[in-house]
């Protein structure tokens, strides 16, 4: 898809929707359902914007945006399930940490010292490392998904969007649920929270809980060896509201979670070799082969633990302005082992254990008055990461003992960052504003690396180790955005904006040369058109998005050498593409969604890709590819985890019966090849799959109690969320198999 594709397409679907505001504007009034009622569609109130509490609808951002009972209903469990619901997100996964792509933009590089490319925001609070991102979604009040660069805002490293989490505030009313699901591979999960008053009107608390299992989904050829892709986690989260007085507002949150699994493991793609007698992995890749059998002889495992507190101090000034204080600390672990090698030989393992101490604080001041809104804010941030890392490769038939050799590296990364931002919009007239935004970053970067590389046949290290150096880097950035919003009808809101995105420099931990301790930051400016729109009634919900991306200077995470990955600011690249997100309400018990991706994606610029030794046999004799330097010139190629289509659609029927109203859902999602290294070598593609998801439930009339059968990967896909240069050969993570579960709610 070229350019000017998606923006005639945007164009045509924008056109359309702006012709039927005078067939809305002839019926009467009283049709037009506010708040969706059992009518129409409900619209969402967020905190986007951070200026106060906005209607979706109304706020000119591209967000899909999810309420309790939505997430529900979409089976939306965490990050990972939402790849199904919105538009141009891309979930893959590294070691035990989330690898998150919007609309092309995101990194595999998500060790410390370094940053994901889309942040998450737990109530406010910046959640650092990526293997903090795929906490479970428990008693929230709503979901958003911000898409694009939201640097002035939100700030440390958002280039490509944020995800919102936010938690249901306990009020003066007593409520709870309780749920119990059991399914496939003796799958049990608990989740429940109760919430209300403790000391009249002025003291309110929560408490929230989860617990979820499930046996192994992967079976392992190695006899007596446990299989993989198990789950075993829980965690509990607390929060106390204090209203002391009028216009003062004391929030208390406190959160823990815990996981002791066997890691996600690798199937390998490829099989070249296979001496006599060994088992492996069944020759697998993107058209034939059983992803759900490995051969793990290793012991492997992923264990995680969390926790988290915070204190937020909201106060009134006046009827126009607001002060915000938001104080936070978080500790997050994890300690993982994987069989790197895929066969019953020792031949290769991997372990890695990190341990992260974060603390932010960050102060607002809101103004909100008849033609202006906007946010003054400062923050501060400071992270101390801790790494153990090693990997082993063993003598073995497929290694000679000359060439086994331990790497163990040591690192201790530390980032401090200070940020100042303003952003307002100002109304010329009561439909139409303009904004400008402003912020000032400046982080600083440190690392002290220890890396040793020791023969296993000596025991001694090889010549040039250990690698021992303090390194200290400071990156300074001013991101600004400018925007226009016009409200054509009560019905259409019309939005542009310019902005640009920063993402820190940072360090490496896996950097044995001091030219590659260090790498930095990468830019884009983004340039946006969008449109959103309710119909007939809030009968037809239509919002489109047009989107152009000027990337530069991204950051690349290459395997040089066996252990060895550099991270350099090798490539520039563009991004086209727009999104539809559709809803409609035809009659009161039927509703549909439909949402859609198309994404162009290229490197402008990538001249010295580098190539892993996995890679080499299916590149050889590509006159891009150069044997000598061992990298390849990926100018041209599509971005990783870019898919150029990405579909999503939902019906569900509601109807009477038995004293309640029961539900008939359905679900499917498509999306389209897939490429996991910038070559695009058709060995680390995932060819375009589909999925069918499927529920059935009832609920009581009183919506006390409410059963639901749930059913996903109904059509039994075999693919795969991810591909690496893991091991030996190339290899990748699968996703779940089908599966069934029967879920019991109930509520008060």
């Amino acid at each position: 898809m070229t350019r000017s594709n998606a923006i005639t397409l945007g164009a045509i679907a924008i056109a359309t929707a702006s012709a039927w505001p005078m067939k809305v504007h002839a019926q009467d009034s009283s049709a037009v359902n506010t708040d969706g009622g059992e009518q129409g569609i409900r619209d969402i109130v967020v905190t986007a914007s951070r200026t106060g509490e906005t209607s979706a609808q109304s706020t000119p951002i591209a967000m899909s945006v999810f309420s309790a009972d939505k997430l529900d209903g979409s089976l939306v469990l965490n990050v990972k399930d939402l790849v199904a619901v919105v538009p141009g997100l891309n979930v893959a996964q590294v070691t035990a940490s989330a690898v998150i792509y919007m609309r092309g933009i995101g990194s595999s590089n998500v060790f410390g010292g370094s940053d994901p490319s889309v942040t998450t925001q737990l109530d406010g609070v910046y959640i650092a490392r990526a293997f903090g991102q795929f906490q479970d979604f428990v008693d929230i009040e709503r979901l958003e998904v911000l898409r694009g660069p939201q640097g002035t805002l939100y700030g440390r490293n958002a280039i490509g969007g944020t995800i919102n989490i936010i938690s249901k505030k306990p009020d003066d009313s007593f409520t709870g649920k309780a749920q119990v699901t059991v399914g496939s591979q003796d799958a049990f999960t608990a989740q429940g929270f109760v919430s209300g008053p403790l000391i009249g009107d002025t003291v309110q608390a929560s408490l929230a809980a989860s617990y979820v299992r499930h046996d192994d989904y992967f079976n392992n050829l190695v006899a007596g060896q446990p299989g993989t892709s198990n789950a075993n986690r829980g965690g509990v989260r607390g929060q106390i509201r204090v209203l002391p007085a009028s216009g003062i507002e004391l929030i208390t949150r406190a959160d823990w979670s815990k996981g002791n699994e066997r890691f996600d493991s690798y199937d390998h793609l490829l099989v070249p070799f296979r001496p006599s007698g060994i088992n492996a992995a069944p020759l697998a890749n993107s058209i034939v082969g059983d992803f759900h059998t490995v051969a793990i002889s290793s012991p492997q495992f992923n264990r995680t633990e969390f926790w988290g507190i915070s204190q937020e101090a909201s106060f009134e000034l006046s009827e126009e302005l607001a002060l915000k204080s938001l104080t936070a600390y978080r500790h997050s672990s994890y300690d993982l082992q994987v069989d790197s090698d895929g066969t019953d030989l020792r031949a290769a393992e991997a372990g890695q254990a990190e341990t992260s101490r974060q603390f932010s604080q960050e102060f607002n001041l809101t103004l909100n008055s008849e033609r202006l809104s906007g946010v003054l804010g400062l923050f501060y941030f400071h992270d101390k990461t801790s790494t153990d890392l090693f990997a082993n490769n063993y003598a073995s038939p497929v290694l000679p003992p000359a060439a086994a050799f331990r790497i163990a590296t040591t690192p201790d990364s530390l980032t401090r960052s200070l940020a100042a931002f303003a952003q307002g919009t100002f109304k010329l007239t009561p439909d139409l504003g303009i904004t400008a935004g402003i912020r000032y970053t400046h982080d600083r970067k440190r690392i002290e690396q220890n890396f040793n590389r020791v023969s296993l046949a000596t025991g001694q290290s090889t010549p040039g180790f250990p690698f021992v150096y303090d390194l200290q880097r400071n990156f300074d950035a001013v991101t600004p955005k400018f925007g226009i919003d016009w409200q054509v009808t009560p019905q259409i809101l019309l939005y542009g904006s310019a902005t640009r995105g920063f993402k820190s420099g940072g360090t490496s931990i896996f950097a044995n040369t001091p030219a590659d301790l260090s790498f930095e930051p990468e830019t884009i400016w983004a340039y946006e058109g969008g449109m959103k729109s309710d119909l007939l009634g809030r009968r037809l919900r239509i919002n489109v998005s047009l989107f152009h991306y000027d990337y530069k200077d991204l950051q690349v995470q290459s395997l040089v050498a066996p252990g060895v990955v550099a991270i350099r600011n090798a490539a520039n690249a563009r991004v086209t593409g727009a999104e539809f997100e559709v809803t409609a309400r035809p009659v009161n018990a039927l509703t549909l969604t439909a949402n859609y991706a198309l994404l162009d994606t290229e490197y402008r610029s990538f001249p010295t890709s580098s190539v892993p030794n996995q890679l080499v046999p299916f590149l050889t004799g590509d006159t891009r590819f150069n044997a000598a330097t061992r990298t390849y010139n990926a100018a041209g190629n599509r971005l990783n985890a870019a898919p150029r289509h990405q579909l999503s659609g939902s019906a569900q029927f509601n109807f009477d019966l038995v004293g309640g109203k029961a539900f008939l859902r359905g679900e499917y999602y498509y999306q389209s090849r897939v490429f996991y290294d910038p070559s695009n070598a058709a060995v680390f593609a995932q060819r375009g799959y589909d999925l069918i998801n499927g529920s059935v439930g009832w609920t009581s009339a009183d919506r006390d109690w409410s059963l639901q059968l749930i059913g996903k990967n109904l059509n039994d896909k075999q693919y795969l969320i991810t591909i690496a240069a893991n091991g030996l050969v190339p290899a990748g993570l699968a996703g779940a198999p089908r599966t069934f579960a029967l879920q019991l709610t109930k509520s008060w």
